[in-house]
């Protein structure tokens, strides 16, 4: 979802308001579809466990008795709190731009951020992430951007003159890394070793791309593959 912020000199990017309706929904249904079925379901399983050693405990003996009206009640009561936690976390994790002409605010995580046009040569989403790439420094990649859709990010960074890109411009520049492989020093292989290592830690993957692009490389994972190219 894209709107225009308060100010009206910026652009927000949100993730589509289908996403947490889908999100709250299934937990939702599944907690009402336990609800019809699952009394009788349970009373089967108390029979069975009344006929071991073991026996039934006593909550589930409690549930069992439900009526099917209390029974639908409490399991969807159950869907809707589930529901909720999950859409809570799907906001906190994904990631929300407020876009203007001269930087990029952008929040993931609990983390904000801040992006200057001035120094941004390229934009392109390359899920999960939405990536910067800069004259000066190692590229941004702002991670939580897999549901952000595209007729979504387009217009609001061409809106304020950004370099909106269909992809990396400099995609096939990358060649896969492997661990020894001729063609880089030792301590290129150093460097890559531990951006490889970094994994999701956003944290160590940013520390790690700083000290490559310092180095004259930038990195990439794909598919668990460690793809570089040399800066130009």
């Amino acid at each position: 979802m894209t709107s225009a912020s308060a100010d009206k000199s910026g652009t927000d990017v949100h993730i589509p308001a289908t996403i947490p309706a889908l999100v709250i929904a299934v937990p939702v249904a599944v907690g009402a579809l336990l609800g019809f079925a699952g009394g009788p379901l349970i009373r089967g399983l108390t029979t069975v466990l009344d006929g071991t050693p073991v026996g039934a405990p006593g909550w589930l003996h409690l549930l069992g008795s439900l009526s099917p009206g209390w029974s639908v009640a409490v399991t969807t009561g159950l869907g809707v709190a589930v529901g909720l936690v999950l859409v809570l976390y799907t906001y906190r994790e994904a990631l929300s731009l407020r876009v203007f002409d001269d930087h990029v605010e952008s929040e993931v995580e609990g983390r904000e951020g801040w992006i200057e046009r001035a120094t941004t040569t390229a934009v392109f989403h390359d899920r999960p992430a939405l990536v910067f790439l800069r004259q000066d420094a190692a590229p941004v990649r702002l991670p939580g951007a897999q549901d952000l859709r595209e007729r979504d990010l387009r217009p609001a960074f061409e809106r304020h003159d950004w370099p909106w890109r269909d992809g990396d411009p400099h995609a096939g520049e990358y060649e896969r890394w492997v661990d020894g492989r001729p063609g880089f020093t030792a301590d290129e292989h150093t460097l890559l070793r531990r951006r490889f290592e970094a994994g999701k830690d956003d944290t160590a993957r940013i520390e790690a791309d700083d000290a490559l692009f310092a180095a004259g490389l930038v990195a990439r994972s794909d598919k668990k593959q460690l793809h570089v190219r040399r800066v130009s």
